[in-house]
């Protein structure tokens, strides 16, 4: 706790004075007329802490015009990244730094901050009102104020069927029920990792004017939440049974993934072999997808599609998307 006490002194002073930004489609205002070059000094550790040099760059013109055109023209979404992890190049690529809402792929997020500064996972945690959530069509597990049970099976329920109480208990359990420090430490772990265009507002990623990041910001979060052994078994499971206690009796839940390449629903390219992501669905994001997969020789991607109309569109892309592996 004192840890996470101090990690939120620091995001305070570093976003003090940041103004409110209202719509959802936003510039990528920060970037100046040397765009190119801007974005090229996200490598140097010197300049961005946290940066590594190993990562995947594309330049805003590029960005703009697209990366692998010919694919693009073949994918409807608002941001299309896909990018490997093990040589770091970029293979197809559009409007990756566009601001938009991510919807549930927040949560990827929140389990980051969670696994730094939540300490033991099997910790017992026992509910609050936090679990309330307000918004008549949001995704649920079911969890009441009161339910005890541990902070892992309040991660698996959050990555494997993204449920929105579950996003709320564990920042209000890592937090000592102040979320709204939990996401100013989203921000600042955020920053750390030079993702500069991400502000969030609430761990679960319902839809807030205030409430945005892009598709490339997303690439480094999730990279980074990949070296982690309990996220990336979190994001690979199709199913997870929770156990926790409610009024003194012991209950189980079993929830399916929202993740439809998991379930069987729907099949990659051949050769191509999904090991988890994580889905996200709101009015103003519409459906999105992040995914980790690896080709036949074990070699690893990242693919990120953000804005589709409707889920077969985001699944026909996607596949499409990750068919550019094996050109």
């Amino acid at each position: 706790m004192k840890k996470f006490i101090a990690a939120v002194c620091i995001s305070a002073m570093i976003l003090c004075g940041c103004g409110s930004q209202t719509a959802y489609l936003k510039p990528y205002t920060v970037v100046t007329a040397g765009k190119t070059s801007d974005v090229v000094s996200m490598l140097h550790t010197d300049v961005w802490e946290g940066f590594a040099e190993n990562l995947a760059v594309v330049s805003v013109e590029d960005s703009q015009t697209g990366v692998n055109s010919q694919t693009l023209s073949e994918i409807n979404g608002t941001e299309i990244l896909l990018t490997g992890t093990t040589d770091h190049t970029v293979l197809t690529a559009y409007n990756i730094y566009t601001q938009m809402p991510p919807a549930s792929i927040t949560k990827i997020l929140t389990a980051l901050v969670a696994l730094k500064y939540g300490g033991d996972l099997d910790q017992k945690v026992i509910l609050t009102d936090d679990v309330n959530v307000d918004v008549w069509d949001a995704q649920m597990c079911g969890f009441k104020p009161g339910d005890e049970m541990t902070l892992r099976t309040l991660l698996y329920s959050m990555l494997v069927y993204s449920g929105n109480d579950a996003a709320n208990a564990v920042a209000s359990a890592v937090s000592g029920g102040d979320i709204p420090a939990f996401c100013e430490l989203m921000n600042e772990e955020a920053r750390k990792l030079g993702a500069t265009q991400t502000h969030f507002v609430t761990p679960n990623g319902l839809d807030d004017p205030d409430h945005y990041t892009t598709a490339y910001d997303l690439y480094l979060i999730f990279n980074e939440c990949l070296k982690y052994d309990v996220f990336r078994d979190a994001i690979s499971q199709p199913r997870y049974t929770a156990s926790f206690v409610r009024d003194g009796e012991e209950c189980q839940q079993t929830y399916d993934s929202t993740n439809y390449y998991l379930l069987g629903n729907k099949t990659p390219p051949e050769g191509v072999t999904v090991i988890g992501g994580k889905t996200g669905t709101t009015d103003n994001a519409g459906l999105c997808l992040i995914l980790y997969v690896e080709d036949e020789a074990g070699n690893g991607y990242v693919s990120v599609l953000l804005g589709c109309p409707d889920k077969d569109t985001l699944y026909a892309s996607m596949s499409k998307l990750l068919s550019d592996i094996r050109k």
